[in-house]
């Protein structure tokens, strides 16, 4: 009920339309999937897969770096970060045993012959996806943590996508089947609330002293 209170109070500081928008963008958002990136070492890279869930709707991201470390740079992503839920893990285990007890699968992006092309995938039940290093790929520990495995269709001589262009086909592929499924891929009620108030923060100029000024009237 707190909640709920405090969003109302903050929607009072923003438009209407502003807040249909959020609404309506709430409506679309999912954590049915998500995405865990692996010490991709060029920053513009990591803010473009921001960028992508953003606009893909997928609301978490899961940053590993093992080696490398990663700043958020909203020019590139758009100002995609503080849409977001962006976690951060300093090894590939950590994070895979973090989203196993979540309930996802944790499927391992690699263009290896053997493995499923990511159309055929089985979307049954949540499914985290794994990206690896431009250069070097996935590292040996998140591969063997790895419940499945996915490729995306190529056709030319190049042996891999960009991993950030990676991400946003598989995303683009994954949600737009979601979206034309049975399948229960919106946010619960209590996510949606909370969802509801980060974009209200994240819409609202100086609004510590705005929150503050609520409690402050309900002593």
């Amino acid at each position: 009920m707190e909640k709920l209170k405090l969003i109302d109070y903050l929607s009072e500081f923003v438009v209407e339309e502003r807040l249909k928008r959020i609404d309506s963008i709430i409506e679309n958002r999912t954590r049915y999937i998500t995405i865990a990136a692996e010490d991709l070492y060029q920053a513009h890279n990591t803010n473009a897969v921001l960028r992508s869930a953003e606009c893909f709707g997928v609301q978490d991201v899961n940053i590993i770096h093992n080696r490398n470390s990663f700043e958020i740079n909203n020019e590139i992503s758009m100002g995609a970060a503080k849409w977001l839920n962006i976690n951060s893990y300093n090894n590939a285990l950590n994070c895979i045993q973090t989203l196993k007890i979540k309930g996802y699968r944790v499927v391992a992006t690699l263009p290896a012959e053997k493995d499923s092309l990511v159309q055929n995938l089985d979307l049954s039940s949540p499914i985290a996806f794994l990206f690896g290093t431009e250069k070097q790929g996935l590292s040996d520990e998140a591969i063997s943590q790895a419940d499945e495995f996915v490729k995306i269709p190529m056709y030319g001589f190049t042996e891999s996508y960009n991993v950030s262009v990676s991400s946003a086909l598989v995303m683009m592929n994954v949600v737009e089947r979601l979206r034309n499924s049975q399948i229960k891929w919106q946010l619960t009620d209590d996510e949606k609330i909370d969802i509801k108030l980060q974009f209200l923060r994240a819409s609202i100029r100086e609004v510590a002293k705005i929150e503050k000024r609520f409690y402050e009237t309900r002593k």
